[in-house]
């Protein structure tokens, strides 16, 4: 999965017809701007040999890509306070509906994560429904339905949680309380979400103690843990482009290779150039003996199921 632009689509154009699996798109379109993102994102499909998964975040709050255009929704922290799980579902099946219709077919959302009221990293307090986890579970599994129900992927995001992390692993490095400590409390949202069918889950950059000493999404015990769980859909990682992966030593094509070995389907690159040094990556790694082709073959398979075909 490769960045983009809502402002420049036609930037992506040669990542999607040399095959990227998937785009992230970014920026704050402005009002009225609908029929030119529509347009723009059908030349990017027609272009492609095989589609690729259109996405962005729209959480709601101040995590919305396309407020300006389908306008706005509360954080999850305040849909949680003011509404009840069946009135998020059938909010976020409208909004669903209008992303389908420019073109969208995934959302990096819902946060499953249970933050405290207090935890201001990432502003997690806002974009988590919750600190209690039957919370969490509850107003999370109704977003992921709420997509479903409008034609748009979910992808329930940051496992095994960020709730509780020690810093902004956009910045640097980060780690979340022991995997012991996480199990009770914020591993509860994704065992339901995973009961509820959520078709994506996105792993972490964060440090698990328990999970090694890596950041998650480069930690093949993390992708075991998600597969135990009994998750059987695509795992990709968050941004590879971030002060975690940095830290721990890797750059983004360099970690989206050791990812992919580790267990994840899809690696997420967002800076511009990620992508033709990644797929070299990858390449090098499956000539090395590093990854093998069968577990190349096997993630392509759920990806492809993913997109319907």
């Amino acid at each position: 999965m490769v960045g983009g632009s809502f402002s420049d689509l036609a930037s992506s154009s040669t990542a999607v017809r040399a095959g990227a699996g998937g785009l992230v798109l970014f920026g704050q379109p402005p009002a009225g701007s609908g029929p030119a993102i529509r347009a723009g994102i059908a030349r990017l499909v027609a272009a492609a040999e095989v589609r690729p998964l259109v996405s962005t975040d729209e959480e709601g709050g101040g995590v919305a890509r396309l407020s300006e255009v389908i306008g706005a929704v509360p954080w999850p922290r305040e849909m949680a306070a003011s509404m009840s799980p069946a009135q998020v579902r059938r909010l976020i099946a409208r909004r669903a509906q209008e992303m389908r219709r420019l073109g969208l077919d995934m959302d990096l959302a819902p946060v499953l994560d249970a933050a405290p009221a207090t935890e201001t990293v990432g502003a997690e307090n806002l974009r988590s429904f919750s600190e209690d986890p039957a919370a969490a579970a509850s107003y999370g599994v109704a977003f992921l339905e709420g997509l479903r129900e409008g034609g748009v992927l979910a992808v329930g995001k940051h496992f095994p949680g960020l709730g509780h992390v020690s810093a902004d692993t956009d910045l640097g490095p980060a780690r979340v309380p022991p995997l012991s400590q996480l199990e009770d409390r914020d591993l509860v949202p994704f065992e339901a979400a995973i009961s509820g069918h959520v078709p994506v889950i996105m792993m972490s950059n964060a440090t698990v103690p328990g999970l090694g000493s890596s950041p998650a999404s480069l930690e093949p015990a993390a992708y075991a843990y998600l597969r135990h769980l009994g998750f059987r859909g695509v795992i990709l990682t968050d941004s590879l482009d971030t002060g975690a992966i940095q830290a721990a030593g890797y750059t983004a094509p360099e970690a989206a290779a050791k990812a992919i070995e580790s267990g994840a389907d899809m690696a997420m690159v967002t800076s511009p150039g990620d992508f033709e040094p990644t797929v070299a990556a990858l390449e090098q790694a499956v000539a090395a003996g590093a990854l093998p082709l069968g577990q190349v073959q096997a993630s392509v398979r759920r990806i492809l199921a993913l997109k319907g075909g």
